[in-house]
């Protein structure tokens, strides 16, 4: 008892029931599942003695319902019994007769056999263990480990091993896993590293780091991007730490992992983020530029001020539409510098110029 409370839950109770619990039929997966084809049947026929030919139909549609094998009495399914009883044996007595080991274990091999199946071996452990192993670095949940053996012993055809025995084989995995990205940790991670890590799970009285580093920028502003150029300067030293191994790693979440991982691809999307903020930014300064009116005829006009040195939030200010300017005609070919008229207020960066 000791040592089955120490194993490790790798299903709920429902799920272990879904995978390994009596199929309870309603009557329309009666039609669907104990409507056996000619050669399905002709293998329940096939076994001595009534008895054994009505359990050898309920194995046959408990297996296309579950891909496993069941040990059931017979008051365990009247009710699926009545309906085989009714579809194939009309009128016979039935004396319900227990099962023996040897019919049962004969039987499962024939069905096994008619669907393409192998009964789950020993032999078998390793290939399964090497799909566990792939599986942890993928996702560390037990029940997605386990979900993913079942799904690969039904795409090879493997009849599903025991709980019992999925149970001890995912928590051995996950066990070597945490051994594994422990001793890769330790090795890239020094005490300044780790200390840095640990200061993104610190909360206040408001949100921790990392939460903070969670969120995205709101618009392109300036005060947006200044808070990003901050996230990402406190994540650069963990950028450079992780850029290195974490391409060579399996994945899993472990505390000091998932923020390595965090760090890295944080990094990548505030530097995506930024490049993104200084494109719409120049594409602002173009269209502004192109909207400036251009030289016709034989006259042009001409602005001594500078977009770029108009004072901010006003990134440009074409001829004519700033109200405290007005530009001066100037002939093409004119090789004086043109002057601007100043009205109520001149710009501190054209002051002096």
């Amino acid at each position: 008892m000791a040592a089955k409370n120490k194993r490790l839950t790798v299903l709920s109770e429902a799920e272990q029931y879904a995978l390994y619990g009596l199929p309870d039929f309603d009557d329309a997966q009666r039609l669907e599942y104990l409507a056996l084809s000619e050669a399905e049947l002709m293998l329940a026929a096939s076994r001595p003695g009534f008895y054994a030919q009505v359990y050898c139909v309920l194995q046959i549609g408990y297996f296309k319902a579950k891909q496993a094998f069941f040990r059931f009495d017979w008051g365990d399914i009247e009710d699926d019994c009545a309906f085989v009883l009714s579809r194939y044996f009309i009128g016979d007595a039935f004396e319900r007769k227990a099962i023996t080991n040897y019919e049962h274990y004969t039987q499962r091999g024939r069905i096994a056999e008619l669907f393409g199946y192998r009964l789950w071996i020993s032999g078998f452990l390793p290939q399964l263990a090497h799909q566990a192993k792939h599986s942890v670095r993928r996702d560390v949940t037990p029940g997605f480990v386990a979900t993913e053996l079942v799904v690969w012993l039904n795409e090879h055809k493997i009849i599903r091993t025991g709980y019992t025995t999925l149970q001890e084989l995912i928590s051995e995995t996950l066990s070597a896993e945490r051994r594994r990205l422990g001793d890769l940790l330790s090795e890239i991670l020094d005490d300044m590293a780790k200390a840095t890590l640990a200061q993104l799970l610190v909360r206040d009285d408001a949100l921790s780091q990392l939460a903070d580093l969670k969120q995205d920028a709101k618009d392109f502003g300036w005060q947006q991007r200044a808070r990003e150029r901050e996230k990402r300067a406190t994540l650069e030293p963990l950028h450079r730490i992780a850029k290195v191994p974490l391409p060579k790693l399996g994945i899993s979440q472990q505390t000091h992992l998932y923020l390595l991982c965090y760090a890295w691809q944080r990094y990548r999307q505030f530097t995506d983020n930024l490049v993104d903020a200084m494109a719409y930014h120049m594409k602002q300064l173009e269209d502004e530029s192109s909207a400036i009116r251009k030289p016709s005829g034989s006259d042009a006009y001409c602005c001594s001020m500078s977009m770029i040195r108009w004072p901010m939030p006003h990134h440009s200010a074409p001829c004519g539409s700033a109200p405290t300017r007005s530009c001066q005609k100037t002939p093409l070919g004119h090789r004086s510098t043109p002057e601007c008229k100043t009205g109520e207020q001149t710009s501190p960066a054209l002051a002096g110029g």
